[in-house]
This record gives structure tokens, sequence and C-alpha cells, in this order.
């Protein structure tokens, strides 16, 4: 399926230092066994996930330039596209069925969230 103006997605982002990466790795790795496991990349049945992806790049002292060094911090990103927000609360749902899954993206968030966009919809898409 196509993203579209209308869906409906999140975007986390995370600044980690690196002595801890195994840790938000680790989330990773559940979260995606539980994306597999739960959702849907076609059909009609919520939720159907139109994306899913996880990003990680060191952190450098400039952005533009990798040149000038890296900080001593991971930094990670995941995007999830829904259909619209059935399919968003469809999977906070399901999340929230998971307890130790859900408590550790919680607590992840709480120490190394640096934004975060819930939620929303897509505003432009090609």
């Amino acid at each position: 399926m196509k993203i579209k103006t209308g869906n409906v997605g999140f975007h986390i982002a995370f600044k980690v230092p690196n002595n801890d990466n195994d840790r938000m790795e680790s989330f990773f790795e559940t979260h995606e066994a539980f994306m597999r496991e739960t959702h849907y990349i076609e059909g009609a049945v919520e939720p159907v996930v139109l994306c899913y992806a996880v990003m990680k790049s060191p952190e450098f002292n400039n952005p533009l330039d990798p040149n000038s060094g890296e900080t001593g911090h991971t930094l990670y990103g995941i995007t999830e596209i829904y259909n619209g927000p059935e399919g968003a609360q469809m999977h906070m749902q399901l999340g929230q069925q998971r307890a130790a899954m859900f408590a550790e993206l919680v607590a992840l968030t709480a120490k190394y969230c640096i934004s975060g966009i819930i939620g929303a919809a897509v505003m432009r898409s090609m």
C-alpha cells in the first residue's frame, strides 16, 4: 500500500549514550517481533502498518559534517504509518497488552526521547 496524505503515524527519536545501545536494540528486537506477530501489511483488518522503520546513526558534533567527530551518543528513530486513526489506536491497544514491552518503552522514552510525533496525520507523501 502506498502512504498518502491523511494516513496516521508515529515518529519517536531517541538520543542514547553509546554504553546503553544494547538495551535500546534489545527493545527494538522485541518490538519488531511484536509488530510481525500482531500487525498486517495488507488487507482490511487493523492494524495495517504501511511503514515500519527503525533508523540508527551516531550523533555527530555537527550533523551536516560527519568528519566533525561523534558525541558519544547514538540517535535512533522509529517511524510507523497506519491507514488512519483506527490502525494507530489498535496498535496502541495491542502494545499496551504486552506489559513488559510497554513498560520498557515508557522507561526508554522517559530517559532518552528527544522528540515524538504521536498519532499525527501525514501531510505530504510521494
